[in-house]
């Protein structure tokens, strides 16, 4: 993965960072991806994760979060290129959208652990 990548997923200045080691790390890449890509993939319904906790991007939201998982997928260590031609046609159809709505998301990508739930236990909507 390039070292521009890495930036996507941790705020360098969270102290709890110094706690993980390089494979927690790599597992939280690989969870974040994962789960990213599934919650994309079922049209961003969160019922898809039964835990209240899960690794997940940020901004799984934004256009950008499309090239990010493309870029991993198609690394030569996964050469998952199914996923990246599902990613593909999804993204497009998002720019499509996008550029009718003229609304455009950018942001830094970072890991966020689960969804905190409000007040009657339930997710709040996103």
């Amino acid at each position: 993965m390039s070292d521009e990548l890495e930036n996507y997923f941790f705020n360098s200045e969270d102290p709890e960072l110094e706690l993980l080691t390089d494979e927690q790390r790599e597992e939280i890449k690989r969870q974040s991806m994962d789960n990213t890509f599934t919650l994309i993939t079922n049209n961003y319904d969160f019922d898809v994760f039964p835990n209240k906790l899960f690794w997940l991007l940020t901004d799984y939201d934004a256009l950008t979060v499309f090239d990010v998982l493309i870029e991993y997928y198609s690394h030569s260590d996964r050469e998952e290129y199914e996923k990246c031609a599902l990613l593909m046609k999804i993204k497009e159809r998002h720019e499509r959208h996008s550029k009718s709505s003229r609304a455009a998301k950018k942001g830094m990508f970072t890991y966020q652990l689960g969804i905190v739930p409000d007040d009657d236990g339930e997710n709040p909507p996103n």
